[in-house]
């Protein structure tokens, strides 16, 4: 440690290239000029990040230097430096500039540490030995007392909270996608009543128009329109950032600006935001962080990190909100859409028992956009394990389990018995693991019988009964509930008024599918009943479906004429639970779309067919008040559902008169 300050005259400071990285070596400038204030302070700087210390005062020189220069240029360069009799030369490229530029004083360069640190922690240590142990971590960016006012065409409302975004980056492989950048700053702006502002270099112009472009909300892009002082006094009013892996990450970070970071193949150890209240979000894949150029698997890490559970980070950060999460659960669910939305109850009784949780769902691709925002969840899992798949080769599922152990769960709720479900977590090691005893009892910690083929009571309740081995009881689970935000809400109206559809008009949904012939009404009984409902009603009619339904929605479409809107294949299934919550009334089979519906608080009429113990409405009905089913018994024995030898008499038993009949005569207005 040198002794005596006042012998040090001039110090100079080699910091590194580009900006983010400039950014972070900042705690030196701060340690050095509160340590020895009477030194003059130089720095050695690329021209790229040269602009955050002009006008410094504290800086007494800046000096450019360029990474490619020749040999001739650097030897002209060192004897530049060396002309000017530095006291003091701290390297934190470790050039030769800290061995050659004739200093007294340098730092070391030797550092050997297996500990993985924050790259400005890094930086500081080469202060060891030169000041006093108490490093501080305060950053030398200094901007002006007056903020900046940045013209545009358009004006921020002064009551709105300013959301910056910085979309782009100079590796490719660090950006989140443009479409899902959209989603997210339109569910702020629609949901919320953000300002979004996209901002960023010259370099990210086209990341920005990309993503403007995908946006339905209005955005002010000042990409590549800031100069360095700008960017800072827009960042400092800002309430909080959003980026990639990029500069302006760490210039909000210094500012004290709440950023919200999305890391993929980069380590947030390293190079994430600092600050309390700032976030991370990124997706623990098996490969992550790689810190690698190049990706072998299509950038996974970053489109895998879901536009719903950033969003839900947003918010987080925007109201304050940082309870501790210690204990984390696992919930998993690896049937179907319907399945996955009965299981809401015993997930909401978890998240009563277990407020401060960090609670996982487990589940396959398609029926994610059902859970993902839910309030009890805080992020879902996907587990493709289909054959063509991501995790559905050995390898596949290999690295599936590397990124489930990543997590450390300490708890796991399977609340599907099947092999798969339950090797998961077995395998990950999670220490507690819950679920229905099946053929390999083992792979559980603690397991209640299955009796789901006695059909004795509804699949909610049989869910729960795995939530309550665990010692969570309750008197009864709770109705499934899905919430529809604005930005889905604006979203169907932009689809109706391309139909046209009036704002007031009411309509009835019909839902013809059902993933089994044994749970399919006839298609044309649905054409029959539509007919009936479009002659003695005003309504419209809607089928609503997946892409395989889009032939049953042209053929309904078709015979019923222009008061059908064909939905087929056309909605997602956040958007069908909006547009759900839109209808007055599903008409539908039994399946999935008529417990969404339920769950947004629409009354279904469901047809049910199969009448085997444990298939049978008891188990399968939708939950709630104002609902209607109907179920026939045709005198079968034994019910061999899809097997079924004499044609499915029991859907065929279910007239269209019945079914209008007891669809509520107060819908028909």
């Amino acid at each position: 440690m040198i002794q005596n300050p006042n012998e040090l005259q001039k110090i100079l400071v080699v910091t590194l290239s580009n900006l983010g990285d400039v950014i972070l070596t900042l705690p030196v400038f701060q340690n050095l000029h509160q340590n020895f204030p009477k030194a003059e302070l130089h720095v050695a700087v690329g021209p790229s990040a040269a602009e955050v210390f002009q006008g410094d005062p504290r800086i007494a020189k800046i000096i450019l230097y360029h990474k490619k220069m020749g040999w001739l240029e650097k030897f002209k360069f060192l004897r530049e430096i060396r002309s000017e009799h530095y006291s003091l030369v701290i390297d934190l490229r470790r050039s030769f500039l800290g061995l050659l530029g004739g200093a007294r004083y340098g730092n070391s360069y030797l550092s050997f540490s297996c500990q993985t640190v924050h790259r400005a922690e890094k930086h500081l240590r080469s202060l060891r030995n030169i000041v006093r142990d108490d490093l501080a971590s305060d950053s030398f960016l200094k901007i002006g007392s007056a903020p900046v006012r940045i013209m545009d065409e358009n004006d921020f409302a002064p009551d709105q909270k300013i959301i910056v975004a910085a979309v782009g980056s100079k590796s490719d492989i660090k950006k989140w996608p443009a479409e899902y950048y959209a989603g997210l700053l339109d569910r702020l702006a629609i949901n919320e009543g953000c300002q979004i502002i996209l901002a960023g270099d010259t370099y990210d112009i086209s990341d920005a128009k990309k993503v403007k472009n995908l946006m339905q909300s209005r955005v002010i892009d000042l990409s590549g329109r800031t100069n360095f002082s700008e960017l800072c006094s827009l960042l400092k009013a800002a309430s909080l950032l959003i980026t990639n892996d990029s500069a302006p990450l760490h210039i909000a970070d210094a500012l004290k600006t709440p950023v919200l970071a999305l890391f993929g193949p980069t380590d947030p150890r390293k190079y994430g935001p600092r600050q309390p209240g700032s976030l991370v979000a990124r997706r623990p894949l098996f490969c992550s962080p790689c810190e690698k150029a190049q990706c072998r698997y299509h950038h996974e890490c970053m489109k895998e990190l879901g536009v719903e559970e950033v969003y839900q980070k947003s918010l987080q950060i925007l109201k304050d909100d940082f309870q501790p999460k210690n204990l984390k659960i696992l919930v998993s669910r690896l049937d179907r859409i319907g399945d996955v939305v009965l299981s809401l109850p015993a997930i909401q009784a978890i998240r009563d028992r277990f407020p401060n949780a960090m609670i996982s769902m487990m589940v396959r691709p398609y029926t994610r956009a059902v859970v993902e925002g839910h309030p009890a969840i805080d992020e879902v899992i996907t587990y493709d394990y289909e054959a063509n798949g991501r995790h559905g080769s050995i390898v596949g599922n290999l690295r599936f389990l590397r990124e489930i152990v990543k997590r450390h769960f300490d708890i796991a709720f399977i609340l599907h018995p099947s092999n798969r479900a339950a090797n998961v977590p077995f395998f990950a090691g999670i220490p507690y693991r819950i679920g229905f005893r099946s053929k390999w009892p083992f792979l559980l910690t603690q397991s209640v019988p299955d009796r789901r083929h006695e059909g004795l009571k509804h699949e909610s309740e049989y869910t729960m009964d795995i939530v309550r081995a665990f010692g969570i009881h309750g008197t009864a689970p709770s109705l499934p509930h899905l919430s529809v935000t604005p930005y889905e809400k604006r979203q169907i109206s932009g689809l109706l008024e391309a139909e046209p559809c009036g704002p007031e008009e009411k309509i009835i949904a019909f839902h013809p599918a059902a993933s089994c012939l044994s749970k399919k009404w006839p298609l044309e009984r649905f054409v029959a009943l539509g007919k009936k409902i479009l002659k003695e009603t005003s309504y419209r009619l809607a089928v609503v479906g997946s892409a395989k339904e889009k032939a049953s929605g042209e053929f309904l479409q078709k015979e019923l004429g222009g008061r059908v809107i064909n939905f087929a294949g056309k909605l997602d299934l956040k958007m069908l639970a909006a547009f759900l919550e839109r209808c007055e009334f599903l008409v539908s089979n039994d399946s999935g779309p008529i417990h969404i519906a339920a769950a947004v608080g629409t009354r279904t009429f469901g047809i049910f067919g199969r009448n085997q113990a444990g298939l049978s409405a008891i188990r399968w009905r939708a939950l709630g008040e104002g609902h209607a089913l109907i179920q026939k018994d045709v005198g079968c024995v034994v019910c061999l559902a899809h097997r079924c030898s004499i044609g499915f008499e029991c859907l065929k038993a279910v007239e269209v008169d019945e079914v209008f009949k007891q669809i509520p005569i107060a819908t028909f207005q």
